[in-house]
């Protein structure tokens, strides 16, 4: 029987995970971490545990000894919050992940997968690969750049195979296991748009087709699985992956808008604004490396994304 330990297990990421990966791994037991817990979610880990691992020394290996696979997703993911919050963003998503990493080692954790972004890019005008260098330009992209620096050095040590995603623009939900975001406030796109009347659209004058930043969105089911697709690829090579988690088709944020009013059968209401600090021209994926090591295709598109957040 495998063991996992999914922190963030309360979040939108990290509460889709536990219900993957009892798909893939039926008698798993998974721990899930958080410093919130939502009492709807119980049914999907078998233990819980509430931990704010930034403030705490984590202390789940002294009870479960033989963890197969960290999946670390709690940390802060707003960028406008973090340039407004900087020293509490640092403290948190850095503090947090040392506490987590070092802990593990420790214990002899052998795989640890980490939530990153592809923000810790920057600046891109075509499909970004692995081989870019990175160059990341908001407090949220700093603090999963400096984290994926400490993976990799823990991992060509030889303490833990890491594996460092860093996926594009997650949105959808899970109809069937009816888990959805919950953000307060809310700060993702689609979500917003599925539920209100009017849209607040953050900059007209990126270097895009039609002004409006260009992002990747990959389901949330999806990178769940690309996640296993990670584990297994550890386990199987027993070494540590990098690699990128998208489409490779970028949308603008008018775009997007239109599929949602032609899913909806109404039109929304816009209201530009100008761009907000952090915030980059274009992100779209090079998904090559992910089909080559994970050999993984992600099986939704935006229609299929825009679809599951109808209800």
């Amino acid at each position: 029987m495998k063991t996992f330990v999914v922190t963030g297990a309360s979040g939108y990421i990290g509460s889709h995970m536990c219900y993957e990966l009892k798909q893939s791994y039926p008698d798993c037991y998974i721990i899930g971490v958080d410093k919130k817990q939502k009492h709807k979610l119980n049914h999907l880990y078998d233990d819980f545990l509430l931990y704010d691992i930034s403030r705490t020394n984590f202390g789940v290996f002294d009870k479960y000894k033989n963890v197969d696979c960290v999946f670390h997703f709690a940390a802060y993911a707003s960028v406008p919050e973090g340039e407004a919050n900087r020293w509490h963003y640092y403290r948190n998503n850095l503090t947090g992940s040392l506490r987590l990493i070092d802990e593990a080692i420790c214990y002899g954790v052998k795989n640890f997968i980490f939530s990153s972004t592809c923000a810790v890019y920057g600046y891109a005008d075509k499909k970004i690969c692995e081989l870019r260098s990175k160059n990341p330009s908001s407090v949220y992209a700093k603090t999963k750049s400096i984290i994926e620096d400490v993976l990799v050095a823990a991992d060509e040590e030889k303490h833990l195979n890491s594996g460092i995603l860093r996926y594009f623009n997650a949105a959808g939900r899970n109809v069937v296991a009816d888990l959805y975001e919950e953000h307060d406030p809310e700060t993702h796109l689609i979500p917003n748009l599925m539920k209100k009347d009017s849209i607040d659209v953050y900059g007209t004058d990126f270097d895009t087709r039609d002004g409006t930043a260009v992002r990747d969105y990959i389901h949330v089911i999806d990178i769940c699985r690309a996640h296993i697709r990670a584990y297994e690829y550890m386990v199987q090579n027993n070494k540590g992956i990098v690699t990128n988690i998208g489409t490779g088709r970028g949308y603008s944020v008018l775009e997007v808008i239109e599929v949602v009013e032609k899913i909806i059968g109404r039109k929304l209401n816009i209201n530009f604004h100008d761009r907000r600090a952090g915030d980059v021209d274009y992100l779209v994926s090079d998904v090559r490396n992910m089909k080559k090591l994970l050999n993984f295709t992600p099986e939704h598109d935006i229609v299929s994304i825009v679809k599951s957040m109808r209800n």
